[in-house]
């Protein structure tokens, strides 16, 4: 059976006797006389006169043994309740100067197995929070050592009434209730200990139950409400001890995080300042690895704008879902972080209001706090600051290189001794011969192809970079036509574009003659874009055959030339407007077809006829015979590019 346990005033003494009532008046007697109490004394006096009058002999022997049985029993329990007044103190005592959580249960089991030696063991019982599990945690007198390893579900046994009353509970034989429901590990755990009655006492914190404080017995037996009331303050102190040491608990970690988060402070400044020495100090891009590494741990990747790697702290390569996240963080301006398969993803794009320069990318096992998210933007700020600081100094530098280019380039006086020093303290070598390379791309990728022309010369001790427009550089070296492929293949792998690559023919670096050589290769480079070539690596020693086109001295020589040629058809079409050159192009383009030739200006096939009957006039009948018709070719080619080409100074 099991017992809801009630108040003390549930268990009243029997009523006494007649012999009884001479034992207390007895007892009142020695009391009084024990506290001195004179007026007590002679009315106890009186009392008891009074009922030795009519008591008799065997009555009075009943009423004395007891009135001594009384004062035995009262003073055996004032000694026991002075020695759980004792053991409460005690264990209170102890209790505040215990730290350690379970070191301090373990002393409450302890004491309340002291002050009730009637039980045969005692244990205590704590609550997970948001498990619904429990879990013994302290115990004495237990014999089965799986025992303590035995865990109860809230909704089983004792502690689903005892949670759900919080009250007191105790049974004369656990196994054998039907007042619970029962759970087949707890039974079997006891029934091996061989416990059969049980009495649990909530241990309850701000309202809330948070374990059970148990008492049990080897015997099928009742629980007095002594006991009851004993245990029950054991389980106030057990509370007490578990509120004390969530509070220290909480103090505790609330000091650790305090620290901690001193700690990521001081390693955020410390990291700001060594990123702010190396920005001072001009350092490279991969050196900001290293301090950052040091305060984030993990995979660390430095990516420049064309999400190639500057550098990185391992050898794996980066998925396709890691640039997403770098455009990303691009367009959200700060730190964007992901769940992988192996732990997290942290990017921060490296910007300012004005450009992107690339991102950083973290791989960590555990997420950022948000001091280390801080840290990594601000981290992104200083490699932002060290990007902008070195385009700044390559800028100067390329100033510097181009300013030069153009002095070597606009000049035809040899090279002073000055301008010579200045070539030798960057590098760039003119001692020797050099050849001039001229480079014609689309529109859209010249300043591409200038910073590549510019930082390929660097590497060959030359000098590259924009002059007028056009994208050109300076090497050293004899052999053009090598020249010229090396300078066509770097283009068309670092941009992958068209590339008409044209190198001049090999001249002193000293002298004057690099920018006519210069001259060539820019006009050289120009006519073959007009011939519709894209992409060619060429010399203008290849194409001798034009050089009365793109050599700089023999421009009186071209015109005359396209004079004595062209000079009639130009003169009638500016008097007449007739479009006779325009139409002699376009007849030879077409192969000399009518049609097509008609078809291709835009006019019908009779005009056509009709202008080429106007030509014949002004240049005569055999205008299209041999050789006439190959210098009229020649001249027309010419006129093409000299008149509005910006080759021509």
């Amino acid at each position: 059976m099991s017992s809801q346990l009630p108040d003390r005033e549930h268990f009243p003494l029997v009523h006494p006797t007649a012999a009884e009532g001479f034992g207390l008046a007895v007892q009142d007697l020695l009391d009084a006389i024990n506290e001195t109490d004179l007026g007590r004394v002679e009315g106890a006096a009186h009392t008891l006169i009074d009922i030795l009058r009519p008591t008799s002999p065997d009555d009075v022997l009943a009423g004395l043994r007891h009135a001594a049985l009384r004062a035995h029993q009262e003073a055996v329990n004032r000694r026991r309740r002075v020695s759980e007044l004792t053991a409460l103190h005690q264990i209170a005592v102890d209790l505040a100067a215990l730290r350690d959580p379970d070191e301090g249960l373990q002393a409450i089991v302890r004491a309340a197995q002291a002050v009730i030696p009637s039980a045969d063991a005692t244990y205590l019982l704590l609550s997970e929070a948001g498990t619904g599990w429990n879990y013994i945690k302290a115990s004495v007198g237990l014999q089965n050592p799986d025992f303590m390893n035995v865990r109860v579900h809230d909704g089983f046994g004792m502690v689903a009434r005892i949670y759900e009353t919080r009250a007191p509970l105790w049974t004369r034989n656990y196994v054998e209730s039907n007042s619970f429901k029962h759970d087949s590990v707890v039974d079997k755990s006891l029934a091996e200990d061989g416990l059969r009655s049980v009495l649990g006492i909530p241990i309850i914190l701000q309202g809330v139950p948070q374990g059970i404080l148990y008492a049990a017995n080897r015997v099928e037996r009742a629980f007095s409400a002594d006991e009851v009331a004993v245990l029950q303050q054991f389980a106030d102190l057990a509370s007490i001890a578990i509120e004390n040491t969530q509070y220290l608990a909480g103090l505790r970690r609330t000091a650790e995080d305090i620290n901690e988060g001193m700690t990521a402070v001081e390693r955020a400044a410390q990291l700001h300042a060594d990123l702010t020495a190396l920005v001072v100090g001009g350092a490279d891009m991969a050196d900001v690895l290293t301090p950052i590494n040091n305060v984030l741990p993990g995979e660390l990747h430095l990516l420049d704008s064309a999400d190639q790697v500057l550098a990185s702290t391992s050898d794996d390569d980066l998925d396709a879902d890691t640039f997403t996240q770098v455009r990303l963080s691009q367009r959200a301006g700060t730190v964007t972080t992901e769940k992988t398969e192996t732990g997290y993803r942290h990017v921060v794009a490296v910007a300012t209001p004005t450009a992107y320069h690339g991102a950083l990318v973290l791989k960590s096992e555990s997420t950022l706090t948000d001091l280390d998210r801080r840290t990594l933007q601000r981290a992104g700020h200083i490699v932002a600051l060290l990007k902008i600081q070195q385009q700044a100094l390559v800028e100067a530098e390329v100033q510097v290189r181009g300013d030069f280019l153009h002095e070597l380039l606009e000049t035809r006086q040899g090279l002073s001794d000055a301008a010579m020093l200045r070539a030798h303290s960057r590098g760039i070598e003119l001692s020797g011969e050099v050849v001039v390379v001229a480079v014609a791309v689309p529109n859209e990728r010249q300043l591409a192809a200038r910073r590549a022309m510019s930082d390929y010369a660097s590497i060959r001790s030359g000098v590259g970079g924009e002059h007028n427009g056009v994208v050109a550089a300076v090497f050293p070296g004899e052999d053009a036509k090598q020249v010229a492929n090396d300078v066509h293949k770097r283009l068309r792998r670092e941009l992958g574009i068209p590339a008409l690559v044209c190198a001049s023919r090999p001249v002193d670096g000293a002298s004057g003659a690099v920018c006519d050589a210069f001259i060539e290769a820019r006009r050289c480079a120009t006519m073959l874009r007009g011939l519709g070539t894209e992409s060619r690596a060429v010399t203008t020693s290849e194409l001798a055959i034009f050089s009365l086109l793109f050599t700089p001295g023999r421009e009186h020589e071209l015109n005359l030339f396209i004079e004595h040629t062209l000079g009639p058809l130009t003169r009638y079409d500016q008097s007449q407007n007739a479009q006779l050159v325009d139409t002699v192009s376009a007849y030879f383009t077409n192969g000399l077809n009518v049609a097509r030739t008609a078809r291709a200006l835009f006019v019908h096939a009779n005009t056509v006829v009709k202008r080429l009957e106007r030509v014949t006039d002004v240049l005569g009948e055999d205008w299209q015979d041999e050789p006439n018709a190959t210098r009229l070719r020649v001249a027309l080619l010419f006129h093409s590019y000299v008149d509005g080409s910006p080759v021509w100074e």
